[in-house]
């Protein structure tokens, strides 16, 4: 039997993706199923139990030995007891869930879970775009801003497990209202919801769903395309500025859909960003498009799930 392997789960508002990963980042079998987001907490617990079930079957017919499970889930994680405190936006009825102590008497296996941002940054610092730094942010530019801080190869959660929320760092104090409740956050501005609310506001006759008809039309040269992706730019930049001031990581990395636009839309939220940093905290700090895509967040669940079990911490 192969041994060192985990079930990675990252479980979004709209999929949840899984599979068996190594602990040398490598995805042995990958699986996507459709959240239930509006189910009850015991039939969302239910479901990511027969998923588990299912995927150690899988690997026992494939002879490979499944030693842990690591899940990702949106919403601020106490690590070491493996629950999720308070709700997240898009699950009705998903807080407050003792979910290591769920799963783990029903899989018969060790279960450890953080925040979906923090493993997704994990994956891209230990087998992606972060290989072999200490030091990293990774922003992922989508439905809203997300993303994980990794410091001296240790993913940071803040003092109570609800740190790294970049996403809702203010912008204009006195700016747009957020759904965090408060005013002019970064992913009100950046996100990829704000650039399409911004577009259609500017050219309401042709309206777009996503971003990449947005970019489409900037590269055909259309006047509010390009007025939207130059906005866009500036706000990342003025973003990204204040975490490289901040945390003057060796890398930042981008991932999402907004950072998939190409190399030259990196070059230019890099100079946007580096113009408004602070010279010595901006000299050696790189800002690259992330590597491994959706799965990311399944592999850093893996890792993080396969660390723990050998070290027998739940981390900080």
């Amino acid at each position: 039997m192969k041994s060192d392997y985990a079930i990675g789960i990252d479980l979004g508002g709209t999929s949840v993706k899984y599979g068996i990963c190594s602990g040398k980042g490598e995805v042995f079998e990958q699986f996507s199923a459709q959240t239930p987001a509006k189910a009850t907490r015991d039939e969302i617990l239910s479901f990511l139990i027969e998923l588990i079930r299912q995927t150690r079957e899988v690997a026992r017919k494939k002879k490979v030995d499944i030693s842990a499970v690591g899940m990702g889930t949106p919403g601020s994680v106490n690590v070491p007891r493996g629950y999720l405190m308070g709700g997240t936006p898009n699950f009705v009825h998903w807080k407050d869930v003792d979910i290591r102590g769920s799963l783990e008497p029903a899989v018969e296996l060790p279960v450890f879970v953080d925040n979906d941002a923090n493993l997704m940054a994990y994956g891209e610092f230990m087998f992606g775009a972060g290989k072999e730094k200490q030091n990293a942010v990774c922003v992922t530019l989508g439905t809203g801003i997300g993303g994980g801080i990794i410091i001296e190869e240790e993913i940071y959660r803040g003092s109570f497990y609800a740190g790294a929320e970049i996403g809702h760092m203010c912008i204009e104090y006195q700016g747009r209202p957020c759904r965090c409740g408060g005013n002019g956050c970064w992913e009100t501005y950046a996100s990829a919801t704000a650039m399409i609310r911004d577009y259609n506001k500017l050219n309401p006759e042709n309206p777009v769903t996503d971003t990449r008809r947005i970019f489409e039309r900037y590269h055909s040269g259309e006047a509010a395309a390009v007025q939207i992706i130059q906005q866009e730019i500036v706000y990342l930049g003025a973003g990204l500025a204040s975490l490289i001031n901040i945390f003057n990581p060796e890398i930042i990395i981008l991932g999402g859909g907004v950072s998939e636009a190409g190399e030259w839309f990196i070059e230019k939220i890099s100079q946007a960003a580096f113009r408004r940093a602070m010279p010595v905290s901006r000299r050696k700090v790189e800002i690259r498009a992330a590597k491994l895509g959706n799965k990311a967040g399944l592999l850093g669940a893996a890792a993080f799930a396969l660390k723990m079990l050998l070290t027998g911490e739940a981390g900080r």
